[in-house]
């Protein structure tokens, strides 16, 4: 027998002791991270262990953070135990799941146009907003099936020494090479790339979407030596630290920490952020059932959010949790409203139209 087939056959087994309710679901999964196997691999039935809600996210500094702000003060208030996860819940990794008939997830982190994406495909349910508060998110991150439960911005950052002590016009100064010389970062990824491109040609804010893609690609095509891709948030720190660019569009959290670390000299601008939601798709015939929608009206409360805001730079949802921050948060919150008003939100949907086309032609073009 084989290595690797010898480690399915143990997830098997633990398949049967999950099913037959001599696991409980967080040793099961416990089990299948130690042999390296995915629960979408493993066959079998699978009973929901009703005691506890499974949470699963990228991974990282995400796992700890989030049971710290919001699995440890749910399971105090309701009993029921929250596990989370660093995983890759893409749709594709959500789809094998649901196909298998194994579902071991509650709810995942996701983009705000992954619902489009997820829900025509019968993967999540409907938002229980009976349980969850539509009033405390911003109606323009609020959907049928999810809300914002954080905030994230993708800004223009840049490295003062490289500009000579000036402040770029947020992303309207991206492609100003004459007063702003070097190189310019841009995410492998799509998200904020082609928004920075066509503000840096001069499209405005308010005409941003939908985003002409056409002008986009010919512009980065003719400047194609000037742009250094990143793919991570490290990355893209890495890009600045080594001085390789002068400015370009990263996470907020990345330029929050590149500013602190920094001294101030590699920092960024909210002028022409692309502000975006992190929501918590529901899975179809989750585990958990109901009670995964209690645990997500409990990410609701303002100090839990303040409190994610302290351990990751997520920004609150909650606009009443932005208002309670103090001025050292207050800098670093996009969603804090005088950061807010400086933004654009991101159109979830003309995403989830396109994002797949597009980032499959984005990826080509910087190849080719």
């Amino acid at each position: 027998m084989t290595a690797s087939r010898y480690r399915a056959d143990l997830a098997a087994i633990a398949a049967e002791r999950f099913a037959d309710g001599q696991l409980d679901r967080r040793s099961f999964l416990a089990v299948l991270g130690a042999l390296g196997v995915t629960p979408l691999l493993v066959s079998g039935p699978a009973r929901a262990a009703a005691q506890e809600v499974v949470v699963v996210n990228f991974g990282g500094d995400a796992v700890p953070a989030w049971g710290k702000a919001w699995g440890d003060p749910f399971t105090k208030d309701s009993g029921l135990k929250v596990t989370v996860l660093g995983a890759e819940p893409t749709p594709g990794a959500i789809k094998a799941m649901i196909e298998s008939g194994n579902v071991v997830w509650d709810c995942t982190d996701a983009d705000g146009f992954y619902l489009p994406i997820l829900s025509k495909q019968g993967l999540i349910q409907p938002y229980d907003y009976s349980k969850v508060d539509k009033a405390k998110v911003r109606p323009e991150f609020t959907f049928e099936y999810g809300c914002a439960a954080y905030m994230y911005s993708t800004v223009n950052a840049f490295s003062l020494e490289k500009t000579g002590g000036k402040t770029p016009n947020g992303f309207k100064d991206y492609l100003n090479f004459k007063d702003f010389p070097g190189k310019r970062a841009i995410y492998k990824w799509l998200v904020g790339s082609l928004e920075a491109v066509l503000l840096g040609s001069g499209v405005e804010p308010d005409k941003l979407y939908p985003l002409d893609v056409q002008k986009a690609f010919a512009i980065i095509k003719d400047n194609r030596d000037q742009f250094l891709l990143w793919g991570g948030g490290a990355e893209s720190q890495q890009l600045f630290r080594e001085g390789e660019v002068t400015m370009g569009p990263i996470w907020c959290t990345r330029a929050s920490v590149l500013d602190r670390d920094s001294g101030g000299k590699i920092t960024w601008t909210w002028d022409h952020g692309v502000v975006a939601p992190g929501v918590l798709p529901v899975l179809v015939k989750n585990p958990a059932g109901p009670a995964v929608f209690d645990f997500i009206a409990s990410t609701q409360v303002p100090e839990r959010q303040v409190e994610l805001l302290k351990l990751l730079g997520n920004g609150p949802a909650n606009p009443a949790a932005s208002a309670s921050l103090s001025p050292d948060l207050q800098k670093i919150d996009c969603g804090y409203e005088p950061n807010y008003k400086r933004q654009i939100p991101i159109d979830s949907a003309w995403y989830a139209e396109n994002y797949d086309t597009v980032q499959n032609d984005f990826l080509d073009l910087i190849a080719s």
